[in-house]
């Protein structure tokens, strides 16, 4: 705006009311300055101006479903960092929530939301594999936080658990059982998956125990793929009598295949889960994890945009990680 007015030699006071629309600008004025803006494609910080404002802001929550027909907004975990997010909205004011899914396997959707949406911030829940969308997505609109992993290069900022932990205290749990042969349930592609499954590697290698790949399901969260790879891996002699899956989904699910094949949960195979959902009080066994507290996650998310909204900065963050032991790995009290 300082450039704009001094290209008009007007204040910026009158810049921003000739932008506006007010008639406290002379018509000639208002026009010669909105043709200035458009020569040099000056568009009006609404964001900031509301903020300061006090007035609504519309803040676009995004779904990313990686092209998958299968994946449900009704997933626990998203659903309650949802409602945290919805809540944290509602502590800051009367802001509006537009939230949008979408599962069409082409990821530019998310750019053409930034692009083309008058949202004031955005939150995307799930970083998926859209790692080069996300940075393009920041071209047309820096005002976005995302729940995932810190990648080297990226230009959006990122509010996540520690995932290498997590793989970390999962691994050495079970190995403190007694347990020998691991095996690794969830897709490796996705960037907090590959954390987590780098942590159980090296804990398996500190305790002088061989990685076997073959053990490794490189299967999407909660698809039935994942399942149909455990089933298989059950019908091989190369046992197994330790699972960490990269989900709770896929580890209650997990349950019900192994128990399929005449197995025993922990007895046979002690399982770990990953998220901490309410469900995992509930599944039989009930299901130890590693939680990701959703409603701290939710409000660092919405945290973390309005200091970009007010600031035009903020830093990557993270939210501690831990395990909850349940029945599943046969140990009844928490860590």
């Amino acid at each position: 705006m300082s450039d704009l007015a001094r290209l008009a030699g007007v204040s910026k006071s009158t810049v921003s009311r000739a932008l506006s629309g007010s008639e406290r600008v002379t018509k000639a004025t208002r026009e010669r300055i909105q043709k200035l803006a458009q020569e040099h494609n000056y568009k009006l910080d609404t964001r900031a101006r509301n903020l300061r404002k006090q007035d609504t802001l519309t803040i676009g929550v995004l779904l990313p479903s990686n092209g998958r027909q299968d994946w449900l907004a009704t997933d626990p975990f998203i659903l309650e960092m949802l409602g945290s997010v919805a809540d944290s909205l509602e502590e800051k004011g009367s802001h509006e929530l537009l939230l949008a899914k979408h599962t069409n396997n082409d990821p530019s959707w998310i750019s053409e939301f930034a692009r083309t949406r008058s949202v004031d911030g955005i939150i995307v829940i799930g970083q998926s594999l859209y790692h080069d969308e996300l940075n393009k997505a920041t071209d047309y609109h820096n005002a976005m936080v995302v729940w995932g992993a810190e990648i080297p290069g990226q230009k959006y900022i990122t509010v996540g658990s520690d995932n290498y932990r997590g793989g970390r205290i999962a691994t050495e749990h079970l190995l403190a059982q007694g347990r020998k042969n691991f095996a690794f349930l969830g897709d490796i592609r996705y960037p907090e998956t590959r954390l987590r499954h780098q942590g159980y590697c090296d804990t398996l290698a500190q305790a002088g125990l061989e990685y076997r790949s073959e053990l490794t399901t490189d299967s999407e969260h909660s698809s039935d793929a994942a399942l149909q790879s455990l089933a298989e891996l059950l019908n091989k002699p190369s046992a197994f009598d330790a699972l960490i899956a990269s989900s709770d989904l896929l580890a209650i699910s997990a349950i019900k295949v192994i128990t399929d094949h005449g197995l025993r949960v922990p007895e046979d195979i002690a399982i770990v889960g990953y998220d901490n959902i309410t469900l995992a009080n509930y599944s039989t066994p009930t299901l130890s994890s590693i939680t990701q507290d959703r409603v701290s996650a939710g409000h660092l998310l919405v945290k973390k945009l309005f200091e970009i909204l007010e600031t035009g900065h903020s830093e990557n963050s993270a939210i501690e990680t831990e395990l909850i032991v349940r029945g599943s790995s046969a140990v009844s009290e928490q860590v």
